[in-house]
């Protein structure tokens, strides 16, 4: 079996194997915005020029390509797409053995992926361990039950509100995946543009957040939603005035981990329905350490009681 980083050569079947939508295991959960055919193509053909690598393993006619890239914040990279042509056993692990190696050999120790369900098994069989399962949901335009009133408390998100988002997001994850994924205020620091978000603050605390806004191109309206499990009331009524105020006819959209079991149930109770299910995984690696190479020989330190001992003896007379 050939395993190696992908090439400027290799961008012919790079190509062929990002268009096959059937190849695909694993894809990056902001398909296609974040992680199009044109990068993979121009990580083959100019590998250093984007954050992440490319593997490609060959064995006969069977052949899978391994795209990762780094977390933003996190010492962990993101598995953002597996695709296979021919029998998966025959080249799975060659791409995955190559990309631990990598990411062993430069200090990560984590390496992520989100896939289907029925994928799951392939990359269990690969040292993957399940972490979390996520769900998709999806609202067709529909007319909105609720007036969407706000609540009194509730107010537009502040930069200054980085840290207790980051709170509010650690009180509502479990203390594993907390671990695992690195949570950071850096995470909430960024507001992208052409995105309105809410937060709900009681007693000095952020207790609720939705974030909602339009990905280009898609035509579909993405609506992130956190919420204390005591203040789920604060959370129904931000998700019905993103409903009340959207215009006619919009399609909504959004993803909730199986552990935000208050959210989940106050999209549900809006008319979200659950339209595809993944699993997040992760693999760990051992870590190699730095070979240290000693130059020259240090004479230690004497201790406090050798230098003590040798102030007390006598000074030799001259003769």
């Amino acid at each position: 079996m050939d395993v190696r980083l992908a090439r400027p050569t290799d961008a012919p079947l790079v190509l062929a194997l990002a268009l096959d939508d059937k190849a695909h295991l694993v894809r990056s959960n902001s398909w296609p915005a974040a992680n199009p055919v044109a990068r993979s193509v121009v990580r083959a053909l100019l590998p250093y020029t984007l954050p992440g690598r490319s593997w490609l393993a060959r064995d006969g006619s069977a052949a899978a390509l391994l795209e990762a890239q780094p977390r933003r914040y996190v010492i962990g990279w993101d598995v953002t797409r597996l695709a296979v042509h021919g029998c998966p056993d025959a080249v799975v692990d060659g791409v995955v053995a190559a990309a631990t190696a990598h990411l062993r050999a430069h200090g990560v120790p984590r390496l992520f992926a989100r896939c289907a369900p029925e994928a799951s098994d392939l990359l269990k069989a690969r040292a993957f361990h399940p972490l979390a399962r996520e769900y998709v949901l999806a609202r067709a335009p529909m007319s909105p039950e609720r007036d969407g009133e706000l609540p009194i408390d509730s107010r537009y998100r502040m930069p200054q509100d980085a840290w207790p988002l980051h709170q509010l997001e650690s009180d509502v994850t479990p203390p594993l995946v907390r671990q695992l994924e690195g949570l950071t205020s850096l995470d909430w620091s960024r507001m992208p543009r052409g995105r309105s978000e809410i937060v709900v603050e009681r007693d000095g605390r952020v207790v609720a957040w939705i974030g909602w806004g339009s990905a280009a191109g898609r035509g579909i309206t993405h609506i992130d939603l956190l919420v204390h499990r005591e203040h789920a009331e604060a959370a129904a009524s931000l998700v019905d005035h993103v409903l009340a105020t959207a215009p006619e006819g919009t399609l909504f959209a959004a993803r909730v981990r199986d552990y935000h079991t208050e959210a989940l149930t106050i999209l549900r109770n809006a008319g979200f329905e659950i339209v595809g299910e993944e699993v997040l995984l992760v693999k760990h690696g051992s870590v190699e350490l730095a070979k240290v190479k000693l130059w020259r020989k240090v004479t230690p330190a004497p201790s406090v009681h050798a230098f003590h001992n040798q102030m007390s003896r006598p000074a030799a007379r001259k003769p």
